[in-house]
């Protein structure tokens, strides 16, 4: 205990407002892992609640993570940074060991995107979302004078990224490797890179990114469906014309938690990648829209949080959360209405995944930590004795 005396007490509570929409969107999660998988829990495991047993699972780690790491001072993840990213380095490469898991698809790919000890099995991609986050914070924070340089400012971070990024691409998780690299840019820009830097790198991200879908039959075909998705959704592939039709079903009200008819073996993944659609299949537009609400108050409440904190590390983590948050959400709502390719990603808090809750909750953790120290000028004084300097906040008009 001695050792969190280096930094400042936060007497101050967390922020509730953050902490009510956290809890409304777990309660609607569990509802629809249940709703969404009871029928497909029963014909493969002949137990209605085996998903939704490993969720509560999920939930109830996930909640006391969040407990604890609300606790934590966060300038023990900046002292830390890089330890913690090499731990989520190391464990992206296990799951190429033999403590990996592996699935095979229909099309036969393997996809080695998880660690399995025991009977407990997690996806090493959740904790690297986090670490790369807390590591370009910490540079970011302590190295803003480099940042208009883009060999000792903004490379070093595009090295870092492209490290993960190619061992999320081995799995392959290309979708992940985007997102994260979305996130790094987002961070950088935020944190002081010229604009010119940020294109030059979107620039060649994109030409990556063209490069590995032209050269990949699997991609290829994908963005294909999409394209004929943009023209008629009922024309495009089967996952989104499934989608799309459960959306419609749904009408305004909905018709019901747990009358879902698509879930019935119709739609792949009803509790995973597509659970939106069972959600707006069952509660309708209206239940689509106070989701689609409860997420956008998550993520002002995460800006809000980063304005007003008094330290840059920590104003730039909670930036990359939320953009982790945001960017989520709206690729995997983005996929099921068919404005997007399909890619399986998971929405946060809803879908059913252990890594994924428990990690999600441990992000917001993080953001309740970070909102003890809001507006407090003791805090702010003690900080500046630490650092010895009153650094820039990286947004000057809030």
């Amino acid at each position: 205990m001695e050792a969190f005396k280096k930094y400042p007490s936060y007497k101050g509570g967390v922020d509730q407002v953050l902490l009510f929409i956290t809890l409304c969107l777990i309660a609607i999660g569990i509802i629809m892992v249940y709703s969404s998988s009871n029928m497909l829990a029963h014909k493969l495991y002949d137990d209605s609640y085996r998903y939704l047993k490993v969720q509560l699972i999920a939930c109830l780690l996930g909640l006391i993570g969040m407990l604890v790491v609300s606790y934590i001072p966060y300038q023990y993840y900046e002292q830390y940074a890089k330890p913690i990213l090499l731990i989520s380095i190391v464990a992206l490469l296990l799951v190429f060991s033999p403590v990996g898991h592996y699935v095979r698809s229909s099309t036969g790919r393997q996809f080695h995107r998880w660690i399995r000890i025991g009977g407990m099995q997690f996806q090493p991609v959740e904790l690297a979302k986090l670490a790369l986050v807390i590591y370009v914070s910490q540079f970011l924070s302590r190295k803003s004078q480099k940042m208009h340089s883009l060999t000792r400012g903004v490379l070093p971070n595009i090295l870092i990224l492209s490290v993960v990024f190619i061992l999320l691409y081995k799995q392959p998780d290309f979708g992940s490797a985007v997102l994260l690299s979305s996130v790094v840019v987002v961070m950088l820009f935020v944190g002081g890179a010229r604009l010119s830097q940020v294109v030059l790198i979107m620039g060649i991200a994109c030409f990556f990114v063209y490069s590995s879908v032209k050269g990949d039959d699997y991609k290829m075909q994908r963005f294909h469906d999409f394209v004929q998705s943009l023209q008629s959704p009922y024309t495009a592939n089967y996952q989104v014309t499934q989608s799309v039709s459960a959306l419609a079903l749904g009408g305004v009200f909905g018709a019901g938690i747990g009358n879902s008819i698509y879930k019935l073996f119709s739609l792949p993944y009803p509790h995973t990648d597509f659970i939106f659609s069972i959600l707006g299949e069952e509660l309708g537009f209206l239940g689509c829209l106070s989701v689609i609400i409860l997420f956008m108050l998550l993520i002002w409440r995460g800006v809000h949080i980063a304005l007003n904190v008094q330290d840059d590390f920590a104003s730039l983590t909670a930036i990359g959360i939320s953009t982790i948050i945001g960017l989520q959400t709206f690729v995997n709502i983005g996929v099921v209405t068919g404005i997007l390719p399909t890619k399986g990603i998971t929405l946060p808090f809803i879908s059913y995944g252990g890594s994924s809750l428990l990690m999600s909750l441990i992000h917001v953790g993080v953001l309740l930590n970070i909102s003890r120290g809001m507006g407090r000028e003791e805090t702010e004084k003690l900080m500046k004795r630490k650092l010895g300097t009153s650094r820039q906040k990286f947004f000057p008009l809030s």
